[in-house]
Formats: structure tokens, C-alpha cells, sequence
């Protein structure tokens, strides 16, 4: 039922083209079909301007709107967007909420409901410019958002983790600051960035989104995510010294470090101050059953390009094959799934599938700490002895993109220079110069090592990609062994770094600081990386706030990096979209944000 309207709006332009194609003729039989020119301007003949019209009608009939049906998890307790870690809730969220900056696919800031802003000497002082044009939508009634929208937006992120920013304002009595945290304190009991000198120890790969139909995120159930979790907003609170509004449009915001964490952490969708599931996006809500559906329509008061789709329903659809099974019978328009299987679900003149990238990062963690992987030389043989395009392939179905750094080759600042491939007589050069043999001919010690995997029944793609590194190394004549551990067992032997090898998975934020990973007291340093070049590289990175000196300083940490392989990566996966086949201009998904050009969506029409 979904689109009769749409068909019976398209009867209707069909029977006007049709009789104004007949009214052009008409015309054309008394006026003659002789084209004239007078100076510059030339008279076209009927029979022109017929095929002009027509012409133009089937362009407006190629390029459709209409009505977009996608999925919402079932039984939706709140629509408080800091509060979402559901997928399908984050992305359909963003319809109705702005963010005060947005983070493109390629994780760099874009202006959004603040326009622009400038940045002081000292990497630390920023000032935001909000749109003159933006407004709240509350069923008929638009309220101007402000900069006290945005503080107010931005004090909900902070008593997220029990803080309150200070805030100056020339025109009202300054608020007293409750629960700063003091010098050194996270206010998260070390789960976000300490306030000095950088987030570095953080868990930056903080609270994924739920994608799975497990949905679960505890490390005890899952070990998708091997570090304790916070918000995705909240990591950078602790680096906030305070808010100064300057007028109702502009707006500074004093960080206790330079760099550039200031604007992601400015990426918080914007609320209206004394209104709940009030949003400035570019659709409003027009009904809202939690266990049934949501009916949003297109927000006439939007400050951007107003979308060709007006109308869009999220149907109550948990779960990968219900989803998936809703597409194919086309009771929903649009879905995103993880599942690798997703490419069986492109059907000829019904869906398309589109891949995206996501935060979700595989690697091999070496432990440092082991005589046989101290040596360098040994570690970067196994990086270049692992076919990660084999295994992208073979076992993720080309839902991957390959990866040897923790900086995803879609990063803006990536360098790639230092993309890594594998290469055989690489690695076995490497392997002899470190004294061990690479086939049974060669004098040398043999080189064995144990991987361990965990066991998760919903993550089990990586015990097949285990089997296929043992299969790669061993061409270089390391001998591996997989050791398949219960997730409670893989984690506590990750934490006592009672390991050789582990398979492990991060999921990385937008901005990817990487002191987590890699500084003597990272939360997931679990290799025992303790290497003060690599340190310093990562603090450059964390301070760098021009687009420059973020550029440099992220090439210079790959190439260190590169060059000392605390860590082997593999790839970043990647999810679908499985959507109708005539919707297009699909553009810039990116995990959480998959709707991130929706405006510029449309149905196309052949005729």
C-alpha cells in the first residue's frame, strides 16, 4: 500500500504532459514550425518547445520523492539521542536532530548548526559561529535555536559523567561549577581522557552501537570490544575548561590542551532547552508508537536543501533477518546489516546493496613482553606475510577494507605512503635475519607461536580469519598454533598478558587518537607497547590543530609505526545497506550517520 500515493501522483503528471503535448501541437498547426530570430533572441517553433517540455516533465518524473520505509528497534524507551546505542536508533535519530558540528565519512568536521569557527594561537580557545536560520520544529510551531540551545546541548553531555562546565555570560549571573573534575581526574573513574596533558589513556574505543541482533556490548558476552566502555560523547569532557556565550549566535569554548578534540567533541546533537523529541533536522516527527512505527515528515523550516523525500516510516523491525526479509519483500525500503552475507540480498529489478565503512577494526596484537616477539624484525615478517585482501575475500566476503595501521585509509589525514601489502620474500628476509628459518632446508631456529582467538558465536568470521593467517604464515615457515578461548578466559589472558598472539577488535572513534592503544598506560595496551618515540608521536597528534599540522603529524606516527609494529593490523569492516533498488544518489554513509546526504535521496523512474 505504501506506494499507491506515488503511483497515482505519477498517473496524474502522465495525463498533464499528455495534454500539454497535445495543446503544443495544436498550437504548432496554426503558428507553423519555422524557427525565427530577431537580434539575440530566437523564437523556438512549437515542435521545440513540445519536445522541451515533455523533456523536462520526464526528468521531474525520473527524479521522485515519495515515501521512505526503514526500520527502528522495537519497543523504544526513550528518544534522548545521547542515550541511543542501537544502530537503527542512532541513524534514525540524526533525521530529526542536528549536530552542532558533523563528522564526515572521512572523520573531518563539517559545519553544521554552528557555521564556522576559528581557532586561537595557542590550539585551545575556539570560537563557534551558530546559523542565523535554525530553527526548532514543535508540530506548527518553530522556536529559534540559540547559542543557550547549544550549551544547554552541551551541559547534557557533561552530566553524563556527573560534570558541569562553567559557563560565562556577560547578561546573567555566572553558574557555580559542580563536580569539575580536578587535575588528573577523568570524572569517569578513568574510562575518559584524563585533563592532562591528553586523552591519550582513554578508552577511545568507547561505547559501540549496537548492530548486531545480540546487540550485546559486554566485554563478558561479547569480546567484539575488549575495553571498558563509555558514552561517545562523553570521552572528551574531561578536557573541557568552560563556555563563554558571547551573543544568541556565537558561542567559545576553552579546552585544557590544543588540538583539535574541541570540534568532535562538538559533534552532540543539538536539543531544545525545555522541550523533549524536539529537533532542528531536516524531518519532524508527526507520530510516534513506540512498538509500531514513526511517522516522520519533511521539516519546511529546515535551514538546508530540503529533502526529495517527504515522507519517511520506521517500522518496529529488530534484528538482522527480520530486517533483511522486510527489504526483500519490500515492506521496507531501506536497512543496514553487519552480516557478511548481506551481497545475496541484491535482487535483479527489486535491491541493491551498498557497503560502508565502519569503526569496527581487526588486528594482531603482539606481546612484547616475549622474547621471540621483541625483536622487530619478527613482527614485521608476520605483517608482511599476512594477505589481508585474501582474507577480506575468503572470509569477510569483501566486507572489509584492509588496514595494517589503526587509521582507516578513509581518514582525511591518512598517508598512503605507508599502506602496507603483503610480500613474501619481504617477510622471509626479514625471518632469516632474525635467525630463524623459513623453509626445512635452511639452518635456523623454527618460529612457532600460539594465536588466541575468542569464541563468540555472533563474531565467529574471526576464527575462520585465524585459521587463514596460520595458513599465510606458514609460506614464511612460521608454524602458528590457534588456541580458541571462552571470551571471560581470552580477556583475563589478555589483561595478565598471558599470550604470544591475539586476535583482537577495536572499535576506534571518528578521531582516532590512539594513546589507548599504544602509550605505557593505555586501557588497551594490552601488548605491553612502552616506546617513547611512539609516545611523543602520538602527543603531537593529540595537539596538532591546523588541518597542516594534523596532516604531518598523523604521516609521521604512521611512519613510526610502520616502522616498530606494536601492533599488525588486518582491515576495517565494512556493513550494508540493503535498499530499494530505484532509490539514488545514496551518498556518504558512514557508521552512525548513514543518512548523512538523505536530502539529496531520491527515486528514480524509467521510462
Amino acid at each position: 500500500m505504501k506506494n499507491i500515493k506515488n503511483y497515482i501522483s505519477l498517473g496524474k503528471k502522465i495525463v498533464c504532459i499528455l495534454l500539454a503535448g497535445a495543446l503544443l501541437l495544436l498550437l504548432g498547426a496554426c503558428g507553423g514550425d519555422q524557427a525565427t530570430q530577431s537580434g539575440d533572441v530566437t523564437v523556438k517553433s512549437s515542435a521545440d518547445a513540445s519536445a522541451d517540455a515533455t523533456q523536462t516533465a520526464q526528468g521531474d518524473l525520473q527524479k521522485q520523492g515519495g515515501d521512505l520505509f526503514i526500520a527502528m528497534p522495537e519497543g523504544i524507551t526513550s528518544l534522548d539521542p545521547l542515550a541511543a546505542t542501537n544502530e537503527d536508533l542512532i541513524n534514525l535519530l540524526t533525521l530529526i536532530y542536528d549536530p552542532a558540528i558533523r563528522i564526515d565519512g572521512s572523520g573531518k568536521p563539517q559545519a553544521s548548526v554552528i557555521e564556522s569557527w576559528e581557532v586561537d594561537e595557542s590550539g585551545s580557545v575556539y570560537t563557534f559561529h551558530i546559523r542565523q536560520n535554525v530553527v526548532f520544529v514543535s508540530g506548527d510551531e518553530t522556536i529559534p535555536l540559540t547559542a543557550d540551545d547549544v550549551i544547554y546541548s552541551a551541559q547534557k553531555v557533561g552530566e553524563l559523567t556527573g560534570t558541569q562546565f562553567p559557563v560565562t555570560d556577560g547578561t546573567t549571573p555566572e553558574p557555580q561549577p559542580t563536580d569539575v573534575p580536578e587535575e588528573g581526574d577523568s570524572g569517569e573513574s578513568g574510562d575518559t581522557p584524563s585533563a592532562s596533558p591528553s586523552p591519550s589513556s582513554s578508552a577511545s574505543a568507547s561505547a559501540s552501537p549496537s548492530s548486531s541482533e545480540s546487540g550485546s556490548a559486554d566485554p563478558s558476552a561479547s569480546a567484539t570490544i575488549d575495553i571498558p566502555q563509555t558514552n561517545r560523547y562523553t570521552q572528551y569532557n574531561s578536557l573541557v575548561s568552560g563556555f563563554e556565550k558571547i551573543d544568541d549566535h556565537t558561542i567559545k569554548l576553552t579546552m585544557t590542551k590544543p588540538g583539535m578534540e574541541a570540534l568532535y567533541f562538538m559533534a552532540f546533537p543539538v536539543q531544545c532547552e525545555g522541550q523533549n523529541n524536539v529537533g532542528s533536522g531536516p524531518y519532524k516527527i508527526s507520530s510516534f508508537d513506540a512498538e509500531t512505527e514513526m511517522e516522520l515528515n519533511v521539516n519546511e523550516s529546515w535551514w538546508g536543501t530540503k529533502p526529495n523525500i517527504t515522507r519517511i516510516v520506521a517500522k518496529a523491525t529488530t534484528g538482522n533477518s527480520a530486517k533483511l526479509d522486510a527489504v526483500s519483500t519490500s515492506i521496507l525500503d531501506f536497512v543496514t546489516t553487519d552480516v557478511l552475507y548481506s551481497g545475496k540480498y541484491k535482487l535483479a529489478n527489486k535491491t541493491q546493496v551498498i557497503d560502508y565503512m565502519t569503526n569496527y577494526y581487526d588486528c594482531i596484537v603482539p606481546n612484547l613482553g616475549n622474547f621471540k616477539l621483541e625483536d622487530t624484525n619478527v613482527r614485521q615478517a608476520i605483517s608482511y606475510a599476512i594477505d589481508r585482501r585474501e582474507i577480506i575475500s575468503t572470509v569477510l566476503l569483501n566486507h572489509a577494507v584492509p588496514a595494517n595501521l589503526p587509521i582507516s585509509p578513509d581518514f582525511y589525514a591518512y598517508d598512503t605512503k605507508y599502506t602496507q601489502d603483503d610480500d613474501l620474500k619481504t617477510a622471509r628476509q626479514l625471518l632469516q635475519e632474525a635467525g630463524y628459518r623459513t623453509d626445512e632446508i635452511q639452518e635456523g631456529s623454527e618460529l612457532s607461536l600460539t594465536l588466541i582467538v575468542p569464541n563468540d558465536r555472533d563474531m565467529s568470521y574471526r576464527m575462520e580469519a585465524a585459521k587463514m593467517i596460520k595458513k599465510q604464515l606458514g609460506r614464511v615457515g612460521i608454524v602458528a598454533t590457534i588456541e580458541e578461548l571462552e571470551a571471560v578466559d581470552y580477556y583475563a589472558r589478555l589483561q595478565n598478558r598471558d599470550f604470544e598472539l591475539a586476535f583482537c577488535s577495536f572499535y576506534l572513534d571518528d578521531n582516532p587518537s590512539l594513546g589507548f592503544l599504544f602509550n605505557s598506560d593505555g586501557s588497551a595496551n594490552y601488548g605491553g607497547v612502552n616506546n617513547q618515540e611512539i609516545t611523543d608521536a602520538i602527543t603531537a597528534v593529540e595537539n596538532a590543530f591546523t588541518e597542516d599540522a594534523v596532516e604531518s603529524a598523523y604521516s609521521e606516527l604512521q611512519r613510526i609505526l610502520v616502522e616498530r609494529v606494536p601492533q599488525i593490523g588486518l582491515y576495517f569492516r565494512m556493513n550494508s545497506a540493503v535498499c530499494n533498488e530505484t532509490l539514488t544518489n545514496i551518498n556518504g554513509m558512514h557508521q552512525n550517520d548513514v543518512f548523512y546526504h538523505i536530502n539529496e535521496w531520491y527515486y528514480e523512474k524509467a521510462y
